[in-house]
Formats: C-alpha cells, sequence, structure tokens
C-alpha cells in the first residue's frame, strides 16, 4: 500500500516536471497543481469497525461489495478536489437474519477536501424514478464516530443504507433506477 502511493507520488512529480518544462519560457506560479478528476486512484478505502468482525477483518458478507466500491470511487467517481462527494454504488443483499430489510443501497461518503471529520449527519431523499415514489424523504443517517471512525482526506467511508422491502427489489433494478438527493447536515470538521 505505501509502496503504491510512493509510485503515485514520483509519477505525479513526474508528470509535473515534463509538464512545466514544455513551456518554453521559465513559468512559476504559487498555484497548487489540481489532481485531475480521472485520477482518483489516491483515494483510500477506509473500512467502518460496523463492517468489520471482533478480529478487525471485513465481514464475508460484505466482502465483494467493498472491493467493487474501492473500484468504483477510484475509476467512476466525480467527485472534485477540495469536495466532500457520495457515490451509491450497487446493491447489496443483507444476511442479518434480524433485519428489518432485505437490500440496502451500498454507498461511500468520498473526501478529497483537506479537512477530516467525524459523526456525520447526512439528510437523503431518494426516489424511485419508476414510480416516483420517495422510499427516503429527508430522513437522516449519522454515521457516528463509534461505528465508522474517522473520515480522513483522500479516503472514502462506505456504508449501506436500507433499502425498505416495499421496494420490491428485483434483479433487474440497479442504482440507477433511483434518483438521490442528500446533504451534509451536520458534522464534527477539523483541519
Amino acid at each position: 500500500m505505501v509502496k503504491k502511493i510512493f509510485i503515485n507520488i514520483i509519477l505525479l512529480t513526474m508528470l509535473v516536471a515534463i509538464l512545466s518544462g514544455c513551456g518554453g519560457a521559465e513559468q512559476t506560479t504559487d498555484k497548487k497543481p489540481e489532481i485531475p478528476k480521472t485520477n482518483q486512484n489516491d483515494i483510500e478505502l477506509s473500512i467502518p469497525p460496523v463492517l468489520q468482525n471482533s478480529e478487525g477483518e471485513v465481514l464475508k458478507s460484505d466482502k465483494d461489495a467493498l472491493e467493487d466500491v474501492q473500484n468504483f470511487i477510484n475509476k467512476q467517481n466525480t467527485t472534485k478536489q477540495g469536495e466532500v462527494g457520495l457515490s451509491i454504488v450497487e446493491f447489496v443483499k443483507l444476511v442479518e437474519s434480524d433485519a428489518p430489510t432485505k437490500y440496502a443501497f451500498m454507498a461511500a461518503l468520498v473526501n478529497r477536501s483537506d479537512q477530516e471529520g467525524s459523526d456525520i449527519e447526512m439528510k437523503f431523499t431518494i426516489t424511485n424514478k419508476a414510480t416516483n415514489v420517495k422510499i427516503y424523504d429527508g430522513d437522516k443517517i449519522t454515521l457516528s464516530e463509534e461505528q465508522f471512525g474517522f473520515l480522513k482526506p483522500n479516503h472514502a467511508i462506505p456504508f449501506k443504507i436500507t433499502i425498505p422491502d416495499m421496494e420490491n427489489i428485483t434483479p433487474e433494478m440497479t442504482v440507477q433506477d433511483y434518483d438521490f438527493e442528500w446533504e451534509i447536515t451536520n458534522s464534527k470538521m477539523k483541519e
């Protein structure tokens, strides 16, 4: 992991050196180079305690979904530098026997800002595009520090949003069948 980060830093440094030499006259600027939107490889997935067993290992039921989340945030996520964004990746089947629902959206809160935070409260409105029914209408979800840890810069925290059984999720459905509106309403963010 450290080796991958080190290689990415070296490649970025070489790219900056090459690009700065192509302008003819020497140019100086105080502006920090922006990380291109397409280069999301610097986002690391922070597995929260709620998705781990007592030994700190990823729960077997979530292993494949978390690999999909990691791939998604590194290849398709559109969160801009300096922002915190949300990625809704896929449906996951809940295996807990006492769960009130059978499915959840697997999501990730992606932090491309310079701040870290915890106890992040979000408000969601999620609408089924086909039926125009809101399965969440301004409902709040909190990613508590105890269950989800800290959201560090250049990290993403995966979490689940349960889907009510009345939605009748079928194998043909995808997360693209839903509209998502969300905002962070409260958090403990610090630099």
